[in-house]
């Protein structure tokens, strides 16, 4: 089980990424009634998530599936399916946060992006974990 987060170069980059994101997660969490302003902490999870998410595609050869090969998930697969909800609700909550400049929606916003990217990679891990 440790080769699928420690077997390749690109396994170990997106393992460190992951425990970036939950860096971020757990210290803005556990900081939260001290931080005034939540733009830039909103902004640097939608980034390293979204760097996440693209790590993970392309270690899981999401790009090969795509055109045609086979990758560890096909593009039907119920993990797909809700991964792509969880990106919908990912792009709406980036997006929005730098529109609307209240400081309560962006602080929502920064949890409602924190669970989506943590659903995600629980999804594809345990996914991962179970089929090999």
């Amino acid at each position: 089980m440790l080769t699928l987060f420690f077997g390749n170069p690109l396994a170990i980059i997106s393992t460190v990424f992951l425990l970036a994101v939950l860096g971020i997660i757990i210290y803005t969490a556990a900081k939260h009634k001290k931080i005034k302003k939540w733009g830039r902490r909103t902004f640097a999870l939608a980034v390293t998530g979204l760097i996440l998410c693209c790590l993970v595609a392309t270690r899981d050869g999401l790009v090969d599936t795509m055109q045609g090969g086979t990758g560890l998930f096909s593009l039907t697969s119920v993990q797909i399916g809700l991964a792509s909800i969880g990106g919908l609700v990912i792009a709406y909550s980036a997006f929005s946060s730098i529109f609307v400049r209240n400081q309560k929606y962006r602080k929502v916003m920064f949890f409602v992006l924190s669970f989506a990217i943590l659903f995600k990679a629980a999804l594809i891990e345990a996914s991962r974990i179970v089929m090999s």
